[in-house]
């Protein structure tokens, strides 16, 4: 009894022993320093200290400035040697030079109108010349049971002159001033009043003026020959009408100061085409 307790304490005794032994190693082990690491030490770069409490901030950064936009100059405008007017190429023009009335002095017959065809040389780009001229006649017959009769004729002519000046020409248009001066004269006879022989009668038509406005050439739609004015003005007319009859002469004066408005351009949608052709 005794030698089997005594085995058992031995037994209990070298178990103890065993876990102790465990138990030590890895605490041993856990208490060593680890070993230093080869090379030098690295030692912690040290924080850079606050800045101090009154420093000023930082100034910003600076701003360019804008950039402008480059501004590109306009086209310089058109020369006269390259608008329609090229006096160069083209000097001469005929055209229409509006209808004018032209005096009889009848009783009972009316003025006679007269159109006139202007002609119109360009001296240089600036300065030109208009020449117009119109004729007029008008006559017949009657016939009554066989009985012919001649009607009283009435004949009447004009003459125009005028000095365009070109103030500015652009690309199709050009604006002209025109001092222009007229004169027209119409004549017939008639039975005399009294009844005995014949009586003349005359009328003369004497206008001065100027006018004022633009010529516009239809170059914009290929054809810088074709021109059409549009123009305003004043003149002074001045109409005497006479009467001669068995050596006595009578006389009838007339003067007036109007404005004048000739060729508007909307005549030629009205069928009256006011307008000048070049060559």
């Amino acid at each position: 009894m005794t030698r089997s307790l005594t085995g058992r304490i031995t037994r209990f005794v070298g178990s103890l022993s065993f876990a102790a032994a465990c138990v030590w190693t890895p605490a041993a082990h856990a208490q060593e320093p680890a070993p230093p690491a080869d090379g030098p030490s690295v030692s912690a770069t040290p924080a850079e200290p606050p800045p101090p409490a009154d420093a000023a901030p930082p100034p910003p950064p600076p701003v360019a400035a804008p950039v402008r936009a480059q501004q590109v100059a306009p086209d310089p405008l058109p020369e006269t040697g390259a608008s329609d007017l090229d006096v160069e190429k083209r000097r001469f023009a005929i055209g229409y030079g509006g209808l004018s009335q032209v005096p009889v002095g009848a009783p009972g017959a009316t003025d006679i109108t007269v159109p006139a065809i202007v002609l119109r040389y360009w001296v240089n780009a600036k300065v030109g010349v208009d020449v117009g001229v119109g004729i007029g006649w008008q006559g017949g017959s009657v016939d009554i049971g066989g009985t012919s009769m001649d009607k009283d004729s009435v004949t009447g002519f004009i003459l125009q002159g005028g000095l365009p000046i070109a103030l500015a020409t652009r690309r199709h248009v050009s604006f002209q001033i025109i001092p222009s001066v007229a004169v027209a004269h119409g004549e017939t006879s008639q039975l005399s009043p009294v009844g005995v022989g014949m009586a003349d009668f005359s009328g003369t038509r004497v206008d001065v003026g100027a006018r004022a406005g633009f010529e516009l050439f239809f170059g914009f739609i290929g054809i810088p020959e074709l021109a059409l004015n549009a123009t305003v003005g004043m003149q002074f007319e001045s109409r005497v009408y006479k009467l001669s009859t068995m050596g006595n002469t009578q006389s009838d004066t007339t003067l007036t100061f109007t404005t004048t408005v000739q060729n508007n351009p909307w005549d030629i949608f009205a069928g009256n085409v006011a307008a000048r052709y070049y060559f």
